[in-house]
C-alpha cells in the first residue's frame, strides 16, 4: 500500500486543499502515514504570510533531506513535494537551496499534483518537476476537514493589495467560483453527514459571480443546507460588509452569529498607510451597528502591530479601539518585512523589542476582553456542537459553540459530530466548562 506523509502550514484554505488533494491521493490508492518512517511520500502544503511559516518549511525540508538519504541508504525510495505560497513566491529559492525537492508547485498548479506524482521525472543536476507561474485557479470538489465539517472555498485571490501582505501576489486576484458548483458540492455534503460548513475566501465578502453577491449566494445556500446544520464564513473585509449581510447574521438560523472582521490598526494614519480602505470612526461605526443589530454577534479580529512608522500613540489608539470595540476574541501578530509588498520598501523602524512589548501588552488586553465578554454568558444554555473526546479527559468532551469558542463538558462519545444544549457554567482560561442539559 502506498503511504503519504502531509504537513499543511497557514490559512484554512490551504487546510480546504490538502483535504481535496488526500481525496484524490486515496481515490489512487494512497493511504495516510503513521509515521514519517513508513511514508513514501512528503507533501508540505506551504504558506507566505508570515516570515515564520517560510523558517519552519526551510527547517522541514533540511530534515526531509536527511530522511531522503536515510531513505536511499535503505534501499527505499522517499519523494518530497513542495506545493502552495512558497513555491509560488520563492520558487528559484528552493530550487537552488532545496534540489531534493521532487515536485514543486505554486497556488494555480496544484490541480497537476496528482498526475506529477504517478511518475516524478528528474531533471539535470537532481532538479524535480516544477510547476509554478501565473494561470487559471481551479476549485477542486470536496474540500472536507473532517467527518462532519467540510471547509468549501468560494473564491480565490485578493484585489486589495494591504501594504504588508503578500496574498494578492501568490494567490493573484479574486476569482469567484460558480454558484451551481458550490451548491453541487453542498448536496455532496449533506448525504455525507456534514453539519457544519465554513465558506473561504481570502476576501470573502467580496464574492460576485455575475450579478449575484454575497448575500445573494448565502440566500441561495441557507435552504439547501442538512438540519440541523451550522454555516460559516472566513475571512471578511470591513469595506465589503452590507447590511443586507449583517440582516442575514441577524436572522440567524443556520447561519452562525460569528463574524471575524479583521481592523489591523486603531490608527487612521496607520490604517491609511497599510492601504486599508477605511478609518477608525467608520470601522467603530460598523462594529457598534453590528452589536445593535445583531446582540448575541460573537465579533473576533486581527490586529497587526509594529507596522513601520508606528509611533506609542499609534499604539495607544488601538488599545482603545480595543476597549471601544470589545472584541470577543483577536489574532495579534507582530509585523514582519515580505519582499514584494509596498510595506517592504519602507524602513522597518519598530524595534523588534518594542513590537514584542506592545504585543504582550495588547494580548494581555485582548485576554482581558474575551475572559470578561465570556464571564457574561455564563448562566446560558447553548447549542454546542460536539467535536472530539477532551485530550485532559477521556471521560469528557470538547465542542463548539456558534461562536467558535471552546467547550468542555462531561458526555459519551456517541455524542461526537451531534448537536447537544449545554449550559455554561465556568471558564478554566478562555475554554467554557458546562453539562449538558436534559
Amino acid at each position: 500500500m502506498k503511504r503519504y506523509w502531509l504537513e499543511t502550514y497557514g490559512c484554512q484554505m490551504n487546510k480546504a486543499e490538502s483535504g481535496s488533494l488526500e481525496l484524490g491521493l486515496r481515490q489512487r490508492g494512497w493511504q495516510p502515514a503513521a509515521d514519517i518512517d513508513e511514508a513514501e511520500l512528503v507533501i508540505l502544503n506551504t504558506c507566505s504570510v508570515r516570515a515564520t511559516a517560510e523558517e519552519r518549511v526551510w527547517g522541514r525540508l533540511g530534515f526531509f533531506k536527511a530522511q531522503k538519504a536515510r531513505a536511499s541508504r535503505r534501499g527505499r525510495r522517499l519523494r518530497v513535494v513542495l506545493m502552495g505560497c512558497m513555491g509560488e513566491r520563492l520558487k528559484e529559492e528552493i530550487r537552488a537551496q532545496a534540489p531534493h525537492v521532487d515536485v514543486l508547485a505554486g497556488t494555480f498548479q496544484k490541480h497537476v499534483l496528482l498526475d506529477a506524482l504517478e511518475a516524478v521525472p528528474q531533471a539535470e543536476g537532481g532538479r524535480g518537476a516544477s510547476f509554478t507561474g501565473a494561470g487559471p485557479y481551479r476549485f477542486a470538489p470536496r474540500h472536507s476537514a473532517g467527518g462532519f465539517r467540510a471547509l468549501v472555498p468560494i473564491m480565490h485571490g485578493c484585489n486589495n493589495f494591504c501594504a504588508y501582505c503578500i496574498v494578492p501576489y501568490v494567490r493573484g486576484p479574486e476569482v469567484s467560483r460558480s454558484p451551481q458548483s458550490i451548491l453541487e458540492e453542498l448536496i455532496g455534503l449533506k448525504t455525507g453527514g456534514v453539519r457544519e460548513i465554513t465558506l473561504l475566501g481570502q476576501n470573502v465578502n467580496s464574492y460576485r459571480f455575475g450579478e449575484l453577491d454575497f448575500p445573494g449566494l448565502l440566500e441561495r445556500i441557507l435552504p439547501s443546507l442538512p438540519e440541523p446544520a451550522w454555516l460559516r464564513f472566513l475571512t471578511s473585509h470591513p469595506k465589503d460588509l452590507s447590511p443586507r449581510l449583517m440582516g442575514l447574521l441577524a436572522a440567524g438560523g443556520a447561519l452562525c452569529r460569528h463574524l471575524h472582521l479583521p481592523v489591523q490598526h486603531g490608527s487612521d494614519r496607520i490604517l491609511e498607510n497599510m492601504g486599508r480602505g477605511y478609518t477608525r470612526a467608520a470601522y467603530l461605526e460598523l462594529a457598534a451597528r453590528l452589536r445593535k443589530e445583531v446582540p448575541e454577534l460573537v465579533l473576533t479580529t486581527d490586529i497587526l502591530i509594529g507596522f513601520p512608522g508606528e509611533t506609542e500613540d499609534d499604539f495607544q489608539m488601538t488599545l482603545q479601539l480595543m476597549e471601544q470595540a470589545q472584541f470577543d476574541d483577536a489574532f495579534t501578530y507582530r509585523y514582519n518585512p515580505r519582499e514584494g509588498t509596498r510595506a517592504y520598501l519602507l524602513a522597518d523602524d519598530v524595534p523588534a523589542a518594542v513590537k514584542q512589548a506592545r504585543l504582550a501588552e495588547l494580548i494581555r488586553l485582548v485576554r482581558r476582553i474575551s475572559t470578561r465578554r465570556r464571564r457574561e454568558r455564563l448562566g446560558r444554555e447553548v447549542p454546542v456542537l460536539v467535536e472530539s473526546l477532551s485530550r485532559k479527559n477521556g471521560g469528557e468532551l470538547l465542542g463548539r459553540t456558534e461562536g467558535d469558542e471552546t467547550v468542555v463538558f462531561t458526555g459519551p462519545p456517541d455524542r461526537i459530530g451531534r448537536f447537544v444544549r449545554v449550559r455554561l457554567l465556568g471558564l478554566v482560561g478562555h475554554t467554557f466548562r458546562g453539562v449538558e442539559c436534559t
